[in-house]
């Protein structure tokens, strides 16, 4: 237990997330590795066998951290709205809270596929993939249109991740004849539910509709914030050094 939650292997571990994001598997060294964390390269052989099992342990780090991340906030869910809400906010928390990891997983989403398939293969047994499960529910219960939940979920992924990335384009892009995108995490995360929502939830009857709008408590149509209780109950904070 000491060796593997020891200080300086959580330390080294850090640095690799950060040296990985910013040069790719290839581009980083164990030497750049050691220099960010502090340590020297013989440390880091004292905990991993090399660069290829750092990576990977890598990889596992920023999955384990992001599934604990949305088991600590799993809650009960009004609708379909409610439940594409609390996935797309728990992503969007992770990254606010730690985007070198977000920026790793775009890195091997992107160039190495192949060995993420493989790491989750080992990573995932006797685990449950909280995104997988909320989903399949969705689907179970009506809310969500019929669809595979591994599929919808790399979707989510996929839009929220490279939204996030991409924040610092639009910043310096500004094509002629069209208005500039709306500023802020808070704004994107509104339209990339809006395009979830549409693309993924059932289409409720009008009868449902007007039952779901009307107050328990005088039949008054309730105000639709399109907000949930889940992770976005806290203020978006975005990272020191990435406001967006």
């Amino acid at each position: 237990m000491g060796r593997e939650n020891s200080a300086q292997r959580q330390a080294i571990l850090a640095a690799a997330i950060t040296v990985f994001a910013e040069r790719g598997r290839r581009g980083a060294t164990i030497r750049l590795v050691g220099r960010r964390a502090g340590v020297n390269s013989a440390l880091i052989y004292y905990y991993f066998e090399n660069k290829e099992t750092l990576f990977a342990e890598a990889i596992r780090h920023v999955l384990r951290g992001f599934l604990e991340h949305l088991g600590a906030w799993r809650q009960a869910f009004r609708g379909a709205r409610d439940r594409l809400a609390w996935l797309v906010d728990g992503l969007f928390d992770y990254y606010s809270a730690h985007p070198d990891r977000m920026r790793l997983m775009a890195v091997v989403l992107t160039l190495q596929p192949e060995l993420l398939g493989r790491t989750l293969n080992k990573f995932l047994p006797g685990r449950v993939l909280i995104p997988l499960e909320v989903l399949a529910e969705g689907v179970r219960r009506g809310e969500l249109r019929p669809a595979h939940p591994l599929e919808c979920w790399w979707s989510i992924l996929s839009l929220c991740l490279f939204s996030l990335l991409f924040q610092p384009v639009l910043r310096q892009f500004r094509p002629p004849g069209l208005a500039v995108p709306p500023a802020g995490l808070a704004a994107r995360r509104e339209q990339i539910l809006d395009l979830l929502e549409r693309g993924l939830a059932r289409p409720r009857s009008p009868a449902a509709a007007r039952r779901k709008r009307s107050s328990p408590r005088n039949g008054t149509p309730a105000p639709d914030t399109g907000r949930t209780s889940g992770p976005r109950a806290k203020q978006l904070v975005q990272p020191e050094g990435e406001r967006l």
